[in-house]
């Protein structure tokens, strides 16, 4: 099987968790979705290890990006209970995403 071109592990790892997250929202057995939920934990775990192993978890880049994106999580999830637009934690999660993108080497 032939990769498509600028395909990489980490793209396709996460290709698969937004599949897996697309079906879920799919009507679907109960078993069905027990199945997706801990395949998607499964991706998750893995796409996890990728980064932790290979990202230099000392360096203030990793810490600042790490606790960007808690922030952007906790903005997320405060949406989905209601308390807070979507579009701000859409926004959050933007910028936070900046402090990743510096952790990728040029």
């Amino acid at each position: 099987m032939a990769l498509a071109n600028n395909t990489t592990l980490g793209r396709e790892l996460l290709n698969a968790l937004e599949a897996v997250n697309g079906l879920i929202l799919k009507p679907a057995s109960p078993q069905d979705r027990e199945t997706l939920s801990q395949t998607r934990a499964r991706l998750i775990e893995q796409i996890g290890a990728l980064v932790d192993t290979h990202v230099d978890r000392a360096s203030q880049d990793y810490q600042r990006a790490t606790s960007g994106i808690q922030v952007a999580s906790g903005s997320i999830r405060r949406a989905m209970n209601g308390m807070e637009s979507i579009a701000q934690a859409v926004e959050t999660l933007a910028k936070r995403l900046d402090l990743v993108i510096r952790l990728i080497p040029a």
